[in-house]
């Protein structure tokens, strides 16, 4: 029979300042996702709410970067999409309408379509999944039947 060690003896949770600390090595965070994890780890809210913005005067925290850099690094995704998942992401309005103004929908639908159609997919499947990707039905029309 073997032995394994009871996973819970001898450690213990990191204080929220030193779980903070973790997620940041980890990569970017907005600060809504990073209350939203402490909250989840147990620590109370004013705790969360007042580490983060420490952590945010530090300059840590950047939502307006955080968006640029996610939109930038989601080249597949149509506006709608990465509207939905930076709002998801706690990110404000403004930081989201700034990332989104320099998104060539037109461009990146067609690209991906041109991709998909040289594939083999049917006009209308990579309609679909385009639309399903977020780009808006005209720019998705649009890139798989070209005026």
């Amino acid at each position: 029979m073997s032995r394994r060690p009871d996973k819970g003896r001898g450690t213990s949770k990191p204080s929220p300042e030193a779980y903070m600390q973790l997620l940041l090595s980890r990569g970017a965070w907005t600060k809504a996702l990073a209350v939203r994890k402490l909250l989840d780890r147990g620590v109370p809210e004013e705790t969360a709410r007042r580490l983060v913005e420490k952590y945010e005067q530090a300059g840590f925290f950047d939502d307006a970067a955080y968006a640029l850099l996610f939109v930038d690094t989601h080249p597949e995704w149509g506006p709608r999409r990465l509207r939905y998942e930076l709002v998801r992401r706690g990110v404000g309005d403004v930081d989201i309408a700034t990332a989104l103004e320099e998104v060539d929908e037109e461009e990146r639908a067609r690209l991906l379509a041109r991709d998909w159609l040289d594939s083999g997919l049917e006009a209308s499947r990579v309609e679909q999944r385009l639309l399903r990707r977020g780009f808006s039905p005209s720019a998705s029309r649009r890139a798989v039947r070209p005026e």
